[in-house]
């Protein structure tokens, strides 16, 4: 291993760490000299993070308190370096650190946080469903169309009343109602457990009569599945089909 790599290494356990102080022996300064340097360092790096931790997870921020957020973002940065030059993409393990910690729905607000953080920078579908063939399609045709949702989708389930916390930043009166959303374009759709089936055997390639048939049997009764067609074909997150 070469000194400057040593070094480099060094400095950053000491940035994370404060306890780890292998790099003040390297130092030309006293070590509280050389301590006071370095917090220069640790409060500009640790600084940014909480910025944009903040920036991703408002949400879980206002609820815990900022002096929280604070202090768990530093906890989180002990543990989970920076990989990436860009920002953008820090904090994608955030929600599972925050798994322990109360409230209990917690990490996946955080999780949710994190989904339409990163549908705002996904790559954008530039496909519309063609409705004037999809229009034109034969009865005995219909129930074998194949689906492809937005390219950005990504489905959402939680055991918590997420999303409405999410929308009205805690004040919600029961905290242990299961909602479901898809996130694309940098919007967040509400949708039911049922719709939430739909879209995940679509990702899954199914014919539309084989979705059809496993949710009747999920659901044990007879659902309308042209009107979740309609919903998503109309809010973009359908945005193709084949045969």
């Amino acid at each position: 291993m070469s000194d400057l790599l040593k070094l480099q290494q060094d400095f950053c356990r000491h940035i994370y760490k404060k306890s780890d102080r292998k790099i003040l022996k390297q130092t030309i300064y006293s070590e509280s000299e050389a301590l006071e340097r370095l917090n220069i360092y640790r409060n500009n790096i640790l600084g940014n993070f909480v910025s944009v931790l903040s920036s991703t997870f408002p949400i879980t921020k206002k609820i815990v308190g900022d002096q929280k957020f604070d202090q768990l973002v530093q906890k989180f940065c002990q543990k989970f370096y920076s990989k990436s030059g860009d920002l953008n993409e820090f904090g994608t393990e955030f929600p599972q650190f925050l798994k322990s910690y109360e409230p209990k729905y917690l990490k996946d607000l955080a999780q949710l946080e994190l989904f339409y953080h990163q549908s705002y920078f996904a790559k954008k579908s530039e496909e519309k469903l063609d409705l004037k063939k999809f229009k034109k399609l034969q009865p005995e045709n219909f129930y074998k169309v194949k689906f492809t949702l937005n390219c950005g989708s990504v489905l959402f389930s939680s055991k918590f009343a997420i999303i409405s916390i999410w929308q009205k930043e805690r004040k919600v009166r029961n905290f242990l109602e299961a909602q479901f959303a898809v996130i694309h374009s940098n919007k967040v759709f509400s949708i039911s457990e049922t719709e939430f089936l739909f879209l995940s055997l679509i990702l899954k390639k199914k014919p539309l009569f084989k979705i059809y048939e496993e949710i009747c049997k999920k659901i044990k009764k007879d659902v309308d599945i042209g009107a979740m067609i309609n919903r998503f074909i109309g809010d973009g997150t359908i945005v193709k089909f084949d045969l």
